[in-house]
Formats: C-alpha cells, structure tokens, sequence
C-alpha cells in the first residue's frame, strides 16, 4: 500500500475550561448533535466520543468536561476525566474562546498540558466571530502560545466553521497509521438511553436558573414501545438536592415541567423515529453531587 492509501485513525481529546464551545465544535465537526449544549458552564460531564470519517481517516473526538476549580465530587470526577481523557489521546486539542483575554481557568489547562501530556499539542481558537476588533485576536493567541507549546494554531468559529476543514485536514495527517475504530456509520458512544438522559438534562438547564442546572441529573427508569406500536414510552426521574430547586423545576401548576417535556419530546422522537410518550418525575436526593453512591447510580464510576 502506499503512503497515500495509508489509512490513519487515533483519538482526539478536546479540552478546555467550561463554556469556550468544545461540545457544539464536535456537533460541527460531526454533522449531528452528539453532545448536548447550553450557555451555563459544566454542561459536558461525562465524555462524549464523536466520529468524524474521510476515505484515508478516522478521527475518534473526546469532548470532555471543562477545567474549573472543584467545588464538590462530582466535580473533582468531571476534573479527573477530562486529564485522563487528555493525557491518553493521540492528540490534545486546547479549545479556548477568542473573544476573551486568557484567564486563571485557561492556566490550568495549560499548565496540565505542559507538565502531563506528552503528546501532539494544537490550539483551537474559538467564537473568533464574537471578536470585535480582528487586532485583539492575535495579542490574544500570542498569550495562549506563552501558556503552552502549540505546534498549530487554528482559528474558528463553531457557527460558521471557519478553518474546521484545515484543522481535520491536518490531524488527518498527523494521527498515526491503523485501522478505524467504529463502523462508518457510527457517530458517537452514545446509546439512545443515554442521549435521552442528556437531552432532558439540556432542557432542565434551558429553563431553569441560579443553582439548579448544576444540581441536576437525569435517570430513564423505563425506555420501551408502548401499547401503541408506533410510539416509544419513556419514564425518567429528574433529580435535585433541595426541594427549593424541586418546586423550580416544576415550576406554577407543573407548567416548567411541561415545557422541559414539550422541548424534549421533540428530539427525543427524532432519536427514536416514532411519537414518543415522556413521563417526568422530579424527586430530590440530597447533596447527590458529594455521595459517591448515587454519582454510581447516574454514572459517574466514582472510587
């Protein structure tokens, strides 16, 4: 085989401090919505993988939660998943955002990147096009190159795309050669349970405020065809560690809840392609975040 019929494959860890853009990059990249999003920090919490295919290439992405500073278990978790997932992978792509100057939070990154990870190191320079003036940009990525050792520098934006075909384009190229790891067809890790899980949890943060998106976690309890052939019955269990928060997600006479429901559904059947009947409960299970049996329960594989 040539070295132009080389096939290349390997993982591709994107990390980042919280909200800078990781998760909706890899929907971009991938063409689908593979990882939920939202405006409010710590949205990504387990690692998501997304598939991106060319006719010499498979690139595996890993969206991992932000860097911050960890106020409790589920976050010293999160912090610990995103290292690992960083320190393992082919290639660590920094993403940050552009329309901010570099902060306590992108330090943390990089310094984790100088002193944990020996691998190929590229600078994904985010929401370029929130960038009111062009000249702030590159006293911006010069500060970011102070950080860390970059070989590649890649500005974009995840609305429009600018550059992202470059970026694949060279990683292409510098993954190592071996075969693909999943079926063309395959997007993501995710199951259509755990998808399910993730977008109710998205509308949860869509519709609520303050303390309560981080307080959040989802459960399906039920997921089958219902008596209707033609629909999908899910039951799920919506849970929070304080009942102030519980009477919030509910919201007057139950209406929140039924607009998380409403937002949801409307996914949900796209995922499962049929009509689907959402069952929501709300209940509250106290400090969850800090007990490591109930991060069991909703997946987080706490020590």
């Amino acid at each position: 085989m040539s070295k132009k019929e080389e096939f290349h494959s390997g993982f591709v860890a994107l990390i980042g401090k919280p909200n800078v853009g990781k998760s909706t990059i890899l929907n971009y990249i991938v063409g689908k919505k593979v990882a939920i999003t939202s405006d409010m920090p710590q949205t990504t919490r387990h690692r998501v993988l997304g598939v991106w295919n060319s006719d010499n290439c498979q690139i595996v992405f890993v969206d991992t939660p932000g860097f911050h500073v960890a106020e409790n278990r589920l976050g010293e978790w999160m912090l610990d998943s995103a290292k690992t997932e960083g320190a393992e992978a082919d290639i660590a792509v920094m993403v940050v955002d552009g329309s901010q100057k570099p902060d306590g939070e992108d330090k943390m990154v990089a310094d984790f990147l100088n002193q944990s990870v020996a691998n190929q190191k590229i600078l994904l320079v985010n929401k370029v096009d929130k960038v009111d003036r062009k000249e702030e940009l590159l006293p911006r990525i010069a500060a970011y190159n102070k950080m860390a050792e970059f070989s590649e520098v890649y500005p974009t934006s995840a609305i429009d795309g600018d550059n992202i075909e470059k970026f694949l384009s060279r990683l292409s190229e510098l993954l190592p050669i071996g075969d693909p790891y999943f079926p063309k067809d395959q997007l993501s890790d995710q199951n259509d349970e755990k998808m399910a899980e993730e977008i109710i949890r998205e509308k949860v943060l869509l519709n609520t405020y303050r303390e309560v998106p981080h307080a959040v976690a989802v459960k399906i309890e039920e997921c089958r065809p219902a008596l209707n052939k033609n629909m999908q019955y899910i039951r799920a269990t919506i849970y929070v560690e304080r009942e102030g928060q519980k009477t919030i997600v509910l919201g007057r006479k139950g209406e929140r809840l039924r607009e998380i429901g409403s937002s949801a559904r409307v996914e949900l059947e796209q995922i499962f392609n049929s009509k689907v009947y959402l069952d929501l409960w709300v209940k509250v299970k106290e400090d969850w975040r800090d007990r490591p049996d109930w991060l069991r329960v909703f997946g987080y594989e706490y020590e």
